[in-house]
């Protein structure tokens, strides 16, 4: 399929080939027939894709967070940040409608042949939320339609500004959402003014002025910017035109410097508003689907969608006069260079080919294999773990192996993957993947939440397995890949517990082979996330423990020699808030030979510490090491240190996983040991601050 994007550096818009998105749980995909170009919008979003490097580094704020880096990670760190592997392009356009050609799993509202609007970008076919759609009413045209996203952009504002039948608007900025708030105030019963230095913007309208200065009246109820901005004027002229009490709201992007006096004298308000309504970048609402009670939020910006239609079905308001121009999506990377010109369109509909019928499933492809010792690799994932870690050392790595597909969610990292590192994306879906005889070994690096069924997937097509950490999320998941493994002649599953693999880990096991160790601590000091980041949300992550804090489970199991046999976890609780500091962890393990591990998560520290601390005692010996680079070790009466340059061990694990593919060497994990260290990872975090040690078998 084709969609609209803008590469990082480069100033026209271009159309890319990409595989159609496949919809997750609580997802939709769509097939386009119209898209509505928002020219302040988009334009914002091509003049900051083509910031320099320099401007980036200018920002104050960067330089602290890249000297802070420097003196952490070093300068690859610094390098990578700055000039990421994976420049993934800016997708275009936010309002869009057409037809549902597939649905996800729980998806109960919506049914494929319905004809809905949503939030998608310009492109043949997308995959969007439940939420984020909804449907057209069947006497409603479809271009009108296109519209509805920006009509709740405009509807919401409307709504803060707390008017009603017979209230005295004034709208700063006729662009699209302008005009639109426009005419939602003039079907509540407003009395609305428009201000726009653009004529070609006021039309023939008796409402529509170039300033302040020619309005009509005096003293308004409410002010609602919707111009982009460099300057303070429109909130300057707001100020002035504000009876006493009354409400400024702000849509558009503007400066904020008020004048403290006018607010004060007046008693303003001043409300900013956020894009097309309540739920707005919730991850509850927009990525799991869970909506809001009707009774305490009226107005989700799902239902802000709904009343827009509603509006447009009954024809209380009209739009086809806003449509400056129609254009054809494959001509649609033209149009962007008349954004700059004196005549600068409103708004223009891009019409999909409504011909072509999609081709959701893909022909299994019998290419035969060719007959050489490299392992034929497919990749399901594109994110930045797979950009700068495991793409990176696969290519590094291609002598003994050959990286054929790349696939992802949405399509379009995948396909910026496969650009960036030149790899001849021969299979570009997850399904081709699967189906291909030629491909021997799938990568799995997406999210948390679909692991367990990729795996599965993976053994039943008869593919070695290379899952990033976790191997799941939930117990059920992993009794259901045993038994696909049983079920399998020849499963191959590879955990990517890298630690273990590193120079300074294997440093340590050969000393240990003589000298047994008893107790392990690790301390991890990791920078904080949002409480809505993905790995945070348990549907979606699993939580932190699982995702990361799991590596040091599979560190003790590698030192001992043994199995965890039970877990405990607790971390601090705010008694006046009862907020639990889920990220600042203590972690237990008693292992089935009698070791001990203690595992430390936080995000709280310090960041000139190490990221990573090991301590490992036994048998009168000790080791210290600090990010698996610098190493103290206590050994009788020697003490010594070692300086280790290869990192964290991803090649080394890497390259013993492509071994154990060529059946060159055996799987250095058994099943037992991916199985216990997984349930002790998922124990530990859905048992937190239980106050029980929970058995593992």
């Amino acid at each position: 399929m084709k969609q609209l994007v803008v590469e990082k550096n480069n100033p026209e818009p271009i159309l890319w080939e990409t595989p159609i998105p496949k919809p997750g749980p609580g997802e939709i995909l769509i097939k386009n027939h119209y898209s509505v170009v928002s020219t302040g919008t988009e334009t914002a979003a091509i003049e900051s894709a083509n910031k320099s490097v320099t401007d980036k580094l200018q920002n104050s704020s960067n330089i602290e967070k890249g000297l802070e880096l420097l003196e952490k990670e070093g300068v690859r760190a610094v390098w990578n940040a700055v000039f990421p592997k994976n420049i993934l392009p800016i997708q275009l356009g936010y309002s869009s409608c057409g037809k549902v050609i597939e649905i996800g799993e729980n998806v109960k509202s919506f049914h494929v042949g319905d004809m809905v609007v949503s939030n998608g970008n310009h492109a043949e076919y997308v995959v969007v939320n439940q939420n984020l759609c909804s449907r057209i009413p069947e006497n409603t045209n479809e271009k009108e339609a296109a519209y509805t996203v920006l009509g709740s952009i405009a509807l919401h504002g409307l709504r803060l500004s707390e008017t009603s039948l017979g209230s005295r608007i004034v709208v700063v900025g006729l662009g699209i959402v302008g005009q639109l708030v426009c005419r939602l105030g003039e079907a509540q019963g407003s009395e609305v003014f428009g201000i726009d230095p653009d004529e070609t913007r006021r039309g023939d309208s008796k409402n529509f002025f170039s300033s302040i200065n020619d309005l009509p009246v005096e003293e308004v109820d409410s002010i609602i910017i919707t111009a982009a901005s460099d300057s303070n004027e429109p909130i300057e002229a707001a100020t002035k035109i504000a009876r006493n009490k009354a409400k400024i709201v702000v849509v558009g992007d503007i400066p904020l410097n008020i004048s403290r006096n006018e607010f004060y004298y007046k008693e303003l308000e001043l409300v900013v508003s956020k894009s097309y309504g309540p739920g707005r970048y919730d991850k509850q609402y927009e990525v799991l689907g869970n909506d809001y009670p009707i009774e305490y939020v009226r107005w989700t910006e799902n239902r802000n969608f709904e009343a827009f239609l509603k509006l447009l079905s009954q024809g209380q308001i009209t739009i086809q006069d806003l449509i400056t121009e129609e254009v054809d999506f494959a001509e649609s990377s033209e149009i962007y260079n008349s954004f700059n010109s004196d005549e600068k369109p409103l708004s223009v509909l891009l019409r999909y080919d409504l011909k072509n019928e999609p081709k959701i499933q893909f022909e299994k492809n019998d290419i035969t294999p060719e007959k050489n010792q490299k392992i034929k690799v497919g990749v399901i994932g594109a994110g930045n773990f797979a950009s700068t870690t495991i793409i990176p050392v696969l290519k590094e790595l291609r002598r003994s192996c050959q990286v054929l597909g790349v696939s992802s969610s949405g399509g379009l990292s995948s396909k910026a993957l496969a650009k960036n590192f030149k790899i001849k994306n021969k299979y570009s879906t997850e399904d081709e993947i699967f189906e291909s005889d030629e491909i021997d070994a799938v990568f799995i690096l997406t999210q948390h939440f679909n692991h367990a069924d990729l795996v599965i997937k993976g053994i039943n097509s008869g593919k070695a397995v290379y899952v990033e950490k976790p191997l799941a999320i939930e117990v059920d998941s992993i009794t259901k890949i045993e038994e696909a493994m049983y079920n399998a002649e020849d499963p191959k599953i590879f955990l990517g517990f890298n630690r273990r693999f590193s120079e300074a880990s294997k440093f340590i096991k050969e000393k240990l082979n003589t000298s047994p160790a008893n107790a392990l601590n690790f301390r991890f000091s990791v920078p904080k996330l949002e409480k809505d980041h993905w790995t945070n949300i348990k549907e979606i992550g699993g939580g932190r423990i699982v995702g990361e804090a799991i590596h040091a489970i599979d560190l003790g199991t590698y030192f001992f020699d043994s199995l965890p046999q039970s877990i405990s976890s607790h971390s601090p609780i705010n008694k006046e808030s009862d907020e639990v500091y889920d990220n600042q962890v203590f972690i237990n393990i008693n292992y089935a030979n009698g070791a001990h591990a203690a595992i430390q998560y936080f995000s709280d520290t310090n960041n000139k510490l190490s990221k990573e601390r090991l301590e490992i005692h036994g048998s009168e010996n000790s080791f210290i090491v600090e990010d698996f680079q610098l190493m103290r070790y206590l050994i009788g009466s020697d003490d010594k240190s070692k300086v280790f340059s290869d990192g964290k061990g991803h090649k080394q694990a890497i390259e013993t996983f492509l071994s154990y593919v060529k059946n060159e060497i055996p799987n250095p994990f058994t099943w037992l040991e991916i199985k216990s260290v997984s349930l002790a990872g998922i124990y530990a975090q859905n048992y937190l601050n239980s106050g029980s040690q929970k058995s593992i078998f």
